[in-house]
């Protein structure tokens, strides 16, 4: 009981002040807000304020219409769900495992995902943008089945089997994928711009299909903010304050697996959003799990939607995949964070 009360104590000196954390919670739901706003004005059609003051005062033109309701608003929604999904995402892996170089693909998520689209291509013959969303839903699914069975089998309960069972199946199915493609160029083809993760064209009915998906990884990950903060104390503590690891961990896969699979099936896959936000927003929230799911909402959401806007203008009047742009501004920042820690 004294080991819990002083590793309590520890993490709650940790705790930055509320007015630091409100004072960054505020700046980060005005940039968004600014980002958001940018999101729908920017492109290779640029709209105008004054277009935009027309089309609301009921004198727009039929093409600002489209491009607003149809294009762009679609579209910065989906960048913005995938920025929240994948920092919640990460943010629940590296707390789980109590690694800060975790990220979504560590349960070989990303890699399932990817893998069932390939197969959807290459030999079922899926080529609509719905049939390839929930591909990459069920092939998320699985893969993080596979790996919580394999993995939690004799567990000592520490994760380690868990890392390894998903490493070993992420490069597993990578191997098989790469393959695949190789000698399919058809799939090669199709594959060449999904792999690369955009969101130049989202469909809305992939939209309105991955919202149920990211509403249950969603739940599960609030659910998960009390067991989280216990587990980070160690197992045997976690046990010792009426957690159940085990538990713990396999509700955390099934909320990383449905964050990741729903944000695949909107974008494709993207990486280092769920590596960088959580070692960007500790500085300002502290370990607490509550308090750095609530930073990595805003900051998920604001790194997507500048990934997304760069990706527009970079190489105007063309466009980049925001996959690219992401990894262009993921490396510097990991850098830097390994600067300060030093």
């Amino acid at each position: 009981m004294t080991d819990t009360l002083r590793a309590a104590r520890q993490i709650t000196a940790q705790q930055p002040r509320a007015a630091r954390l409100l004072g960054a919670l505020l700046a980060g739901a005005i940039l968004v807000a600014i980002l958001f706003g940018m999101s729908l004005l920017v492109g290779s059609r640029p709209i105008t304020l004054s277009e935009l003051k027309d089309l609301f005062g009921g004198a727009g033109s039929g093409e600002v219409h489209t491009l607003l309701w149809e294009v762009r608003l679609p579209r910065t929604v989906a960048a913005t769900l995938v920025g929240v999904a994948l920092a919640w995402a990460g943010t629940l892996m590296q707390s789980m495992t109590r690694n800060p170089l975790a990220d979504p693909g560590l349960l070989g998520v990303s890699s399932g995902a990817a893998f069932a689209v390939v197969i959807g291509m290459s030999w079922l013959g899926l080529h609509s943008a719905t049939s390839i969303a929930w591909a990459a839903v069920f092939g998320a699914a699985i893969v993080t089945a596979l790996v919580l069975v394999i993995g939690l089998r004799g567990s000592t309960g520490d994760g380690t089997k868990l890392i390894l069972a998903g490493v070993a199946f992420s490069m597993t199915v990578s191997g098989v994928q790469s393959a695949i493609i190789l000698l399919n160029p058809r799939a090669l083809d199709a594959m060449r711009s999904w792999s690369a993760g955009s969101l130049a064209s989202p469909n809305s009915a992939v939209l309105q299909q991955s919202i149920p998906v990211l509403l249950v990884g969603a739940v599960c990950t609030l659910a998960l903010i009390r067991p989280l903060n216990t587990l980070s104390l160690g197992d045997e503590l976690a046990r010792s304050l009426g957690s159940n690891p085990l538990r713990t961990r396999v509700l955390t896969s099934v909320a990383a697996a449905c964050l990741v699979g729903a944000a695949t099936a909107i974008a494709g896959p993207i990486g280092f959003v769920g590596l960088m936000v959580p070692h960007i927003v500790r500085p300002f929230t502290g370990p607490a799990i509550g308090r750095v799911l609530a930073a990595s909402t805003l900051a998920g959401a604001a790194l997507v939607l500048i990934a997304d806007i760069l990706a527009r203008i970079v190489i105007w009047p063309g466009e980049l995949p925001v996959g690219v742009v992401c990894a262009a501004i993921g490396a510097p920042v990991i850098f830097l964070a390994i600067r300060r820690k030093r």
